[in-house]
């Protein structure tokens, strides 16, 4: 059996079967890593997929007063900001926003802040705040609405943006919809899975291009295809996207 599991027509209808990522479980997992976290170095495969896209955003954007103003939604307890700020030495000053769940923006704020790091509970607390880049790594697919995320998203103010860990269906018909599925979390802490959207390259596509200008797009080919109940199969790719003039 893979890790997906049923399709549903949306996440409300999956939670009878599933948790969410505000559950105190996944919460506690996720501080207890964090707290575990220091930077040695090490870079894994995904974290290089980041790393590469990140670096170029940044060189694109000039940083004249070299400070990076970035939003990173669904960014956890701040991972992907002390990888980043491991491999720039301080070269570059790190201006971070992390959009998370209530309970991991409470947990990030009493536990991970500083003045250079902040958390919150919504976009909408962001307020009138610009960034050069927003990163989006993992987290439309575990959102009831995330085609209107997204489209909120690029409203906001930035330069570049970074949608990484993005799940594409492929199969005979081309993939042509969205399906809702829920994912097995024993990865990470066995005994909860969570709603996760699989997307349509085509509908993804066209959205995107209403508002961005894909610079530069990879795959995810260590972790491979995984199957989908419906006979189809999903894997995980990412893409860094420039703002079109007017956005």
């Amino acid at each position: 059996m893979g890790i997906f599991s049923g399709v549903y027509p949306d996440h409300q209808t999956t939670r009878p079967q599933a948790q969410s990522y505000d559950d105190a479980r996944v919460v506690d997992r996720l501080a207890e890593i964090q707290a575990r976290a220091a930077w040695d170095g090490s870079l894994h495969p995904l974290a290089q997929q980041m790393a590469a896209a990140f670096m170029a955003a940044i060189v694109r954007a000039g940083c004249p007063d070299r400070r990076i103003r970035v939003c990173d939604v669904g960014g956890g307890l701040g991972g992907s900001r002390n990888a980043m700020a491991g491999l720039l030495g301080g070269t570059i000053h790190l201006d971070w926003d992390i959009v998370e769940t209530p309970a991991l923006a409470r947990v990030g704020n009493e536990r991970f802040a500083c003045p250079d790091i902040r958390f919150h509970d919504s976009l909408d607390a962001l307020q009138d705040r610009e960034h050069d880049i927003i990163i989006a790594s993992g987290v439309l697919q575990y959102l009831p609405d995330p085609a209107a995320v997204f489209a909120r998203l690029a409203r906001h103010p930035h330069h570049h943006l970074v949608l990484n860990r993005f799940p594409v269906r492929h199969g005979p018909d081309g993939a042509q919809d969205d399906i809702c599925t829920i994912q097995d979390l024993a990865a990470l802490l066995p005994g909860v899975s969570v709603p996760h959207w699989c997307f349509s390259r085509p509908l993804w596509q066209c959205l995107i291009e209403r508002s961005h200008t894909c610079v530069a797009h990879w795959t995810d080919d260590f972790d491979g295809r995984h199957p989908l109940p419906d006979g189809s199969e999903v894997s995980f790719v990412g893409m860094l996207l420039s703002r079109g003039i007017g956005q």
